[in-house]
């Protein structure tokens, strides 16, 4: 218990120690202990405090102005005073997209709380003939289900722009003649004008889980005789338009079934560097990662991996695998994408955490016994969490994302833990490489299926100097726009509206997101796949805004 001040004195504040106050009549004029004095410091005091109180007041009425927070009205300003901010292009544009439309692959459903959300999407916008963009997408995850894209000149999806496109059956959808049980991933490849659809069946004949591959062509509309009958059939499907793709006219189609046991597809890659028909592209499965080369028949399938047998075992050749546990092989492979500058080296993500780079000119054996992964082109770094994407920037950068709420871009100049024998190890022991940037903004607590885009398009400066823009979706079932160059999160207009964007069924993730440039449109736009409608996200002005 404090004691109290003996009667008559006050503590000093500096030497912590009372004195005695002393009338004025005896006091010293100059004294520190006099009456007058006394009260006069403690006048003072409370008119700093007074001050001070009037200050910080002051202080919190001068905010910036919030014209100068909006990418584009505020850059340009802070350009008047010499500041230049790089990001200003992509900042510009995402702060710019706009809810252009979608479409419906379940029609009736849209408006459903547990509506299923769209698994996988192929948007396809080079029909700059007929300016009708396409659209694949597995609603229910067995089907693919086919649309058409017609965007007005406001650049939204509308399919009664003309008298003749809302007389004509444009707007229906078209079904390929493909039905699989549970479709894992989807992609289209150029040169062969091919689809390729990989599926996976939990409970295969023998009790495990079965993995197929489905590979068509959709039909070309050059491949009709140019007759009266033809034009009138354009005329009633497509309004008069001749679109370069038959959706839902494709009567046949490649299938076959992986004879490994318990082999799983998670994911396929194209590669758009090859000879012109012939198929290129890689599958990431949970056994390792497999080659589709040539035609895309079955005998052109190859192990990139090594190759486990019917009981899903590997078989190591002699000297390659064993006493090298500084070498591991890709497994649980879960994403996979093409060196920019080369298509026989890829990099792919695995459940282990690792990024392995991969040069599929050398048998993973030779590269196992080499004395330098690096120089056979094998190798590998580490990542702070499973790998569910891996993309690749350029010729030096990787962006890497997965759960735990990481996502990072990585410089491979800068080593990486396989680089050296001995220097990695095996079990998990070993630590993440440092990235380059971080983006602290993504939220992905456990989510392996989630979908993700990168473009350098955005902005309509091809990236250059800015870095491009990822899209990521988020573990609340909302879509993020990140900046590649500084990893930040961007505003991205009505993408963060959660009334427009939001993944179906009440914690649900959206799987599916897509950048691509529309015919006959100005800038590239993002498709997402929100329940079982696809909508367009593009740069522009909202009905009630004036176009700049």
């Amino acid at each position: 218990m404090p004691v109290p001040p003996p009667s008559g004195a006050k503590i000093h504040e500096e030497k912590k120690r009372y004195f005695k106050i002393e009338a004025g009549r005896t006091a010293p004029s100059n004294a520190a202990w006099s009456a007058e004095n006394v009260k006069k410091r403690k006048a003072d005091k409370q008119l700093a405090v007074r001050e001070q109180k009037r200050q910080e007041k002051t202080k919190g009425l001068i905010k910036r102005s919030g014209a100068l927070a909006h990418p584009q009205t505020g850059g340009r300003l802070v350009r008047e005073f010499g500041v230049v901010d790089p990001e200003l292009p992509v900042a510009s544009w995402a702060a710019g997209l706009r809810e252009k439309g979608g479409i419906c692959f379940l029609p009736g459903q849209e408006w459903r709380e547990d509506a299923p959300n769209i698994s996988c999407m192929l948007i396809n916008g080079e029909d700059e003939a007929s300016g009708l963009g396409a659209a694949y997408a597995t609603p229910d995850g067995h089907h693919v289900i086919g649309s058409y894209i017609p965007t007005d000149k406001d650049e939204r999806i509308n399919f009664a722009d003309t008298d003749e496109m809302r007389a004509s059956r444009l707007a229906d959808l078209r079904a390929e003649a493909i039905h699989l049980h549970e479709i894992t991933s989807m992609t289209y490849h150029k040169p062969s004008h091919s689809v390729v659809v990989t599926s996976i069946q939990p409970t295969g004949p023998n009790g495990s889980a079965q993995s197929q591959v489905c590979i068509f062509q959709p039909r070309l509309s050059e491949d009709l005789v140019d007759d009266d009958a033809s034009r009138r059939y354009f005329r009633e499907e497509y309004g008069g338009r001749k679109p370069a793709w038959l959706i839902g006219s494709c009567d046949s189609h490649l299938r076959f079934t992986s004879p490994v046991r318990g082999l799983t597809i998670n994911s396929v890659r194209a590669c758009s560097a090859s000879a012109p028909g012939q198929l290129n592209a890689v599958l990431a499965t949970s056994h390792g990662i497999i080659r589709l080369d040539g035609a895309g028949g079955p005998a052109n399938i190859q192990w990139v991996t090594p190759a486990p047998g019917d009981n899903g075992m590997h078989s190591w050749r002699a000297g390659g695998w064993r006493g090298r546990k500084d070498r591991p092989t890709p497994r649980d492979v879960f994403s996979v994408d093409y060196h920019p500058s080369n298509g026989q080296v890829l990099y792919a993500g695995c459940r282990d955490a690792r990024i392995h780079r991969v040069d599929m000119r050398t048998p993973y054996w030779t590269a196992s016994s080499s004395s330098s992964s690096s120089s056979s082109g094998w190798d590998w770094f580490r990542h702070h969490s499973a790998v569910a994407h891996v993309r690749c920037l350029d010729d030096n950068q990787v962006l890497a994302a997965g759960p735990r709420s990481s996502m990072a871009i990585y410089d491979v100049r800068w080593g990486s833990s396989g680089g050296s024998p001995g220097g990695g190890g095996t079990g998990g022991r070993e630590a993440a490489m440092e990235p380059v940037v971080r983006f602290p903004g993504y939220r992905n607590a456990a989510h392996m299926q989630i979908g993700l885009d990168v473009t350098r398009d955005a902005g309509g400066v091809g990236g250059l100097g800015c870095g491009g823009v990822v899209a990521a979706a988020m573990d609340d079932g909302t879509v993020g726009v990140f900046s590649l160059r500084s990893g930040r999160r961007l505003r991205a207009g009505d993408v963060d509206d959660p009334a427009r964007l939001r993944a179906a069924g009440g914690g649900g993730v959206v799987k599916a997101l897509q950048f691509a440039k529309m015919p006959w449109e100005r800038g590239t736009s993002l498709f997402v796949g929100v329940g079982p409608v696809v909508k367009k996200f593009s740069f522009g002005a909202d009905t009630d805004e004036e176009e700049w």
